[in-house]
């Protein structure tokens, strides 16, 4: 086909579509839909012809991460292609994955893409493919079969949980990065590391009766000459224990070898800067990672994944003297900030800074306000002010006006002296209110006059601090003296039951501002930590994945689509007595990317 009638056909997408395609159009995609949506698409290309595709209107289409057309480039050379590929299809993100061989006109070579499906329709397909031309490992496309393991279903017990196949797919690239310095992941004996078709110890192919086992490499201290290794999960099969994950190596070339931790020195396989993009697809079994295969290609030096969105500056709070606290966000981007000044701070979409909206008045009596929380069905600004010891001073859930910021109302917390510290809202418009001081939780029914004693109980929930609500109403809170976080358990009629400690996979330093993000998925800031963290809660455990750390103080953090912003307080300069008075410079939040590879 021509490039001109190419281009006809992207715009001519208004054809009858493939059964897959079809389903795809019609609702949601599922794993089956998924994993025809991407066999359609490899048949498409063989076609060379992207008509009765559904694609989105606005599509991201890269090669070896660069940006490329639709309907040209590999569109045009590609002409057949595996049958049985390996393929991770997750209805959850959108993501499907198919790794297998192709054919360019005769050349066989690798190939493995990320697709995005949204609304049933291509949003995105970003594809690593490897050609014979180039560095080692080659293997035969020809002879290249995915290990039948991938394609098996696991027995219950041998499977994990989401959260926890996550988390070890990120060890192992951390303990790739860090040369085997850093914690390494449990390993089936029988893993092997395969890069397209090959398998390898380390960056190299191993040589004959080389250990190419997934351990030994991190064990020897194989990979020294890494300077890092960037990834993102993007696909899971919990059923057949699969995750799929994108990502690049950065090899710098800057020394001709390096020793190794097993004492010996190695030959550095890259002799000039690069970098090379991958897709990894990983068999977890049993807690383990029992399959490793891999197709990767080299790319230039410090290669930006091609759909990554500029990261949105951060947002300086415009005044001085202000300890922020806590954060929350609307619908439409603004951004709402508390502070120890007693000043509610608000930043409009896209602006970098924030300017003081609510102050302290003799009506609202605002003093040290912790926590914030839009509520945009009620059109409320919720906010925890806490005296801070003032004689004669009331802690009170304060609500204001969303949209112009009037006061409304006032509840005071009840006797002894209290803190309220937070706020979470029920789907049925309920606010539940966290008492650090005395371990208690407070409930605000819809129209109330007064806040309700929904359980006390200092030896679990003296230091509670943030609160947040799964998908599923479930009510979870963490505690601020004690490193903990708990499951708040209630009966059908919304009433206490119980409260459940949940297993942490890493130790928590001061856990404070919680925010949920979607299903059981939460952002978590940490004070004295310094640093906010994604957490994924599955039944009685919870997986930590540390999202940015090193800053001045973390008790807030909030989001705006796919950015998280960490609130650096610089608490310590207001707390400590060796550091009153001098300047702490600056306050802001710090914009997180939740997603991407940077």
């Amino acid at each position: 086909m021509s490039r001109l009638l190419l281009r006809a056909a992207v715009a001519l997408c208004v054809v009858t579509f493939p059964p897959a395609a079809a389903q795809a159009q019609g609702k949601a995609c599922d794993e089956a839909c998924l994993t025809g949506l991407a066999n359609d698409f490899m048949d498409a290309m063989t076609r060379s012809d992207p008509r009765g595709l559904p694609w989105a209107g606005r599509v991201g289409y890269a090669e070896n991460s660069t940006r490329v057309r639709i309907g040209e480039s590999s569109w045009v050379t590609i002409k057949s292609r595996s049958r049985a590929p390996l393929v991770v299809a997750d209805s959850r993100t959108g993501h499907v994955v198919w790794a297998g061989m192709i054919d360019d006109h005769g050349q066989p070579g690798f190939y493995a893409m990320d697709m995005k499906v949204k609304d049933g329709k291509i949003a995105a397909v970003q594809s690593v493919i490897r050609r014979k031309e180039g560095r080692q490992p080659f293997g035969d496309p020809l002879a290249y079969a995915p290990d039948r393991a991938f394609s098996a279903a696991l027995p219950a017990k041998a499977r994990l949980p989401r959260g926890k196949m996550i988390a070890l797919v990120d060890a192992y690239f951390d303990a790739v990065e860090a040369n085997g310095a850093s914690a390494i992941p449990g390993f089936d004996r029988g893993c092997t590391l395969i890069e397209n078709g090959v398998a390898m110890t380390g960056n190299l192919p191993a040589g004959k009766g080389g250990d190419a086992s997934c351990e030994a490499a991190l064990r020897r201290g194989l990979y020294g000459e890494l300077e890092a290794v960037r990834h993102e999960v993007v696909a899971v099969d919990e059923a057949k224990g699969l995750v799929a994950a994108i990502g690049y190596r950065d090899l710098p070339g800057a020394t001709l070898s390096f020793t190794a931790k097993d004492g010996k020195t190695y030959p550095a396989e890259a002799k000039y800067p690069r970098t090379v993009g991958f897709v990894s697809v990983f068999r977890i079994e049993n807690g383990r990672i029992a399959r490793l295969e891999t197709i990767a290609n080299e790319v230039p030096y410090l290669t930006a994944a091609p759909f990554n969105k500029p990261l949105p500056p951060d947002v300086v709070i415009d005044d001085t003297g202000v300890f922020p606290e806590n954060a929350t966000a609307d619908a439409a981007g603004n951004l709402y900030i508390s502070s120890f000044k007693g000043n509610i701070y608000r930043a409009l979409p896209g602006a970098d800074r924030a300017i003081a909206w609510i102050r302290p008045d003799g009506v609202n009596k605002l003093a040290a306000v912790l926590g914030v929380l839009v509520d945009e069905k009620t059109n409320t600004l919720w906010a925890c002010s806490v005296p801070m010891g003032k004689a004669g001073e009331v802690s009170a859930l304060v609500a204001f006006d969303l949209r112009s910021g009037a006061f409304r109302q006032r509840y005071e917390m009840p006797a002894p002296a209290s803190a309220c510290n937070d706020i979470a809202i029920a789907k049925d418009g309920t606010a539940f209110i966290a008492e650090t001081t005395n371990g208690r939780i407070f409930t605000l029914s819809p129209g109330g006059k007064a806040v309700s004693l929904l359980v006390e109980d200092k030896a679990l929930l003296e230091g509670v601090d943030g609160i947040a609500f799964s998908e599923d109403g479930t009510l979870y809170v963490n505690n601020v003296r004690q490193n903990t976080m708990l499951r708040v358990n209630r009966r059908a009629d919304g009433s206490f039951a119980s409260l459940t400690k949940l297993n942490v996979s890493q130790p928590l330093d001061g856990p404070d501002g919680l925010r949920p993000i979607g299903g059981n998925r939460f952002l978590q800031a940490e004070g004295p930590g310094g640093r906010i963290s994604l957490l994924t809660i599955e039944g009685d455990d919870v997986t930590m994945k540390v999202l940015r750390d090193g800053m001045d103080g973390v008790p807030g953090v909030t989001h705006i689509g796919d950015t998280a912003y960490a609130i650096e307080s610089k608490g310590r300069f207001l707390f400590d007595p060796k550091l009153k008075g001098q300047d702490p410079g600056e306050f802001a939040l710090r914009a997180v990317p939740l997603g991407g590879i940077r």
